[in-house]
């Protein structure tokens, strides 16, 4: 799912994602759920004093940053995000663990 989302995601701001991943911007998961559509998960996307929300559920996504919001096509945070999930769970797979549900409270 996380793979077919960023298949969706225009060039450039592919780019601008693994820029911000180069960059150090930070990820901090509110939520990571495991549903029958694929891992849903939402949070804060931080980087030089900026936030933005970011939510992915099943083939739909959503970030609260004016580029999002004009187009309803995927951004770079929304990128980002899902490059960075795929990385944890690369991560997790190779230190033998099972991934984590993270549920807020």
């Amino acid at each position: 799912m996380l793979r077919r989302l960023l298949g969706k995601v225009e060039s450039g701001r592919f780019c601008r994602a693994l820029a911000g991943m180069q960059a150090g911007w930070q990820f901090e998961v509110g939520y990571r759920t495991f549903a029958k559509s694929g891992v849903q998960v939402g949070g804060q996307v931080s980087y030089g004093g900026k936030k933005y929300t970011v939510h992915i559920e099943g083939s739909k996504s959503y970030c609260s940053c004016k580029d999002y919001m004009s187009r309803k096509v995927p951004c770079k945070h929304i990128a980002f995000v899902a490059m960075a999930e795929l990385a944890h769970y690369a991560a997790e797979r190779s230190a033998h663990r099972q991934v984590q549900e993270v549920r807020s409270l």
